[in-house]
Order: structure tokens, then sequence, then C-alpha cells
């Protein structure tokens, strides 16, 4: 039965401990070299812990063999992947940022831990041109083959996400809750959709609320998996800033877009830019800076060398109206002639496929 429990189960157990918590179980592995021998210690490793008695009691639990194989096949049985630091897959970028995770609970593609990414975050209460910047950015940036990590909050992060699904890239949702808790709740037809064609990651076991403090926590993950993080509008004191701190400390790139000078949402990606962040127009802003990885965006390139996309005289008269931050439909067609009105959806769909405006959640359309 002993020769059944591998060194990974052992952590396991301790993992699922409330209270706990990886800073101690790294403490211990640092002292005794193993889990496996902190566990046969546990008198001493008590004693260096200083626990107290109500988790002491459940580690106490949590390690005894029938526990530990119990655990072992339940997690088997569910539908959740178990990554650690002991496996050899498990993310080697993950491995050398300040406070480590130990593990990570998965659902879906967990190879897409092991292809280049970009974290995209920004505001949870996005404009209508955030919204366009993001879609616009994470559309052609998820076409050069770069996958698209983000927190799976509202606003910019599911803006992020859909937009890169829409597209049929691959994108990691990073959660700061247990792995099998859907939150925010209104996003559960998003994380399916993740979990079905992309990765939903979490370093906290099953069951795990979503607590406040955890999603500060998990930033350093969204950072640490990627090459850089690209910030779509923010406040100046908002979590999207603390995911940028977390990408300079490990030594990743950070790309801001810039916004309106007026405009509230602006101020954590200007403050970012006037600190060294890159200003992003463009995603070949992102992709010269990564150009041993990746070769100058191809649509970029086509659009430079193919014909000027031709407008006829509607669609001329529908994208004067529109604005770069976002015009509602009804607003547009209260400014239109009754003719251009006749054809007002048809220049629509027409000036999208010709890249000259992005359609926006909410009846909104905003020139590129």
């Amino acid at each position: 039965m002993v020769g059944e429990i591998q060194e990974r189960d052992w952590l396991y157990a301790l993992l699922l401990v409330t209270g706990l918590g990886r800073k101690r179980i790294r403490a211990l592995y640092d002292v005794y070299g193993s889990v496996s021998e902190a566990v046969k210690n546990w008198e001493a490793a008590d004693a260096f812990l200083k626990l107290p008695v109500k988790v002491s009691q459940a580690v106490r639990e949590n390690i005894k063999e029938e526990k530990v194989l119990s655990l072992l096949q339940a997690r088997e049985k569910g539908n959740v992947q178990y990554l650690c630091f002991l496996d050899q897959d498990f993310p080697e970028q993950l491995r050398h940022i300040p406070d480590s995770p130990l593990a990570l609970f998965c659902k879906g593609d967990t190879s897409l831990l092991h292809q280049p990414s970009i974290g995209v975050v920004g505001s949870r209460r996005p404009t209508p041109y955030g919204k366009a910047c993001c879609s616009t950015l994470v559309k052609e940036l998820s076409e050069q083959g770069l996958v698209i990590v983000s927190g799976l909050a509202y606003g910019i992060d599911g803006e992020a996400h859909l937009a890169t699904l829409q597209s049929a890239g691959k994108t990691v949702g990073v959660l700061g809750c247990g792995i099998d808790q859907i939150y925010p709740s209104r996003h559960r037809e998003l994380y399916r959709k993740i979990e079905s064609f992309g990765l939903l990651i979490s370093e906290y076991p099953p069951g795990t609320p979503p607590l406040p403090g955890l999603f500060p926590e998990r930033n350093r993950i969204i950072s640490g998996l990627c090459l850089g993080i690209l910030v779509v509008e923010g406040a100046e004191k908002s979590g999207s800033l603390v995911t940028a701190d977390c990408a300079l400390e490990q030594g990743r790139d950070v790309f801001a877009v810039p916004g309106s000078i007026f405009s509230l949402v602006s101020a954590g990606p200007h403050n970012l830019i006037k600190q060294g962040a890159k200003l992003v127009t463009s995603s070949a802003d992102v992709l010269e800076e990564w150009s041993h990885i990746f070769s100058p965006l191809q649509s970029t390139n086509r659009q430079q060398e193919g014909a000027i996309p031709l407008l006829d005289e509607h669609e001329k008269a529908v994208l004067r109206i529109l604005s770069y931050e976002g015009t509602h439909v009804d607003e547009l067609i209260s400014q239109l002639t009754p003719e251009v009105k006749q054809k007002v959806h048809r220049s629509l769909l027409q000036l999208e496929t010709k890249g000259k405006i992005v359609s926006l959640p909410g009846g909104f359309f905003a020139r590129r």
C-alpha cells in the first residue's frame, strides 16, 4: 500500500489542509528535502512550523496512508488534472518566479502551458475604445500563435478570452478560486468554452471559494506564465497594475495601450508608459520585441502590400460618423440620410470585413 503513494500524492494531501499554506509546505520541503520525509518526521516538522492545533490535527488526519490513498482515488475520478512542481511537465517558467506555486489544478489542454503566451489584463469597466483595442490586438496576436492568458474577470479579461476564442486562438484562464468554482457566475458559458477549447488553471485546490485576497495572488501566475503583459485600460490603482508589477519583478516585458488623457481608466497604462512600459498601438509593437520567436505580423504585411480597400459612398458616410471610442448604432442611424439608412447594416458589415471598423458589445461600432 505504501509503495502506491508517490511524493506528489503526499504533497496533494498537504495542499488540501486549510490553513497550512504553500509557504509552510515549501519551508518543510526546503528543510527535509522531500515532502515524504517531512511527513515521516511530522512530530519534529510540527514543532518547527509551530502550527495552530486545529491545522496540526488536520495535517495528521490527511497524512494517514489510507486517507492519502482515498484522496488519490477521489482525484483520479474527478475531471481535474493535477500538476505539481515535482512533475517534469510542470511549467518551467513558473518554477523560477518569486513565491512560485507548488501545484496547478487544470481543466483543458495543458500543452498550452508550454507555448509562447502573452497576458492581457485591464479594467473591469472598460470603455468601448478599450474593448475595441483589446479585441483587435488579441485577435492579431493569437493569429500569430501566441496563447492569450488572462484572469476570467469582467471587462478586459473576458474580452480577451472571448476575442481569442472567436478567432480560433488558444487561451488560458487563471482563476482566483478553486478550479470547480465558476466566478464570476455570469462567465459560466465563457468558462465552459475555455474548458473545451483552451485551458483553465488554479493553484488553489478544488472547492476553494473566491476570496478577495486570492485574486491579487493569482496575478503573479498570469504574468509568470507569459513572455510579457499587455495592459488595456486600468485606473491608477487597479488589479491590472498589480499584474504589471508582478511582471516587472519576474523580468517580463510590460506593454500598455494609450488612451484619452481625460479618461480615468487611461491613468494606469499612461503611468506604466512613463515608467518605461512599451507603448502599443498595434500588435506589431509587441511582436517586434520577440522577433526571435515570431515573424512580423502577417496581417499587417498583407495590408501594406495589398491594395487599400475601396469604400463606396454609403460606407464613407457611415465611417465619417463613427468614432474611435465607439458609437451606438441608434446614434449612427439618427445622423444618416434616408438613402444611407436603408443600407446601414450592409455598410457596417462591409466596413468590418474591410478592417475599417470593429463591432463592440451592446450595439456599438468603433473605427480602427
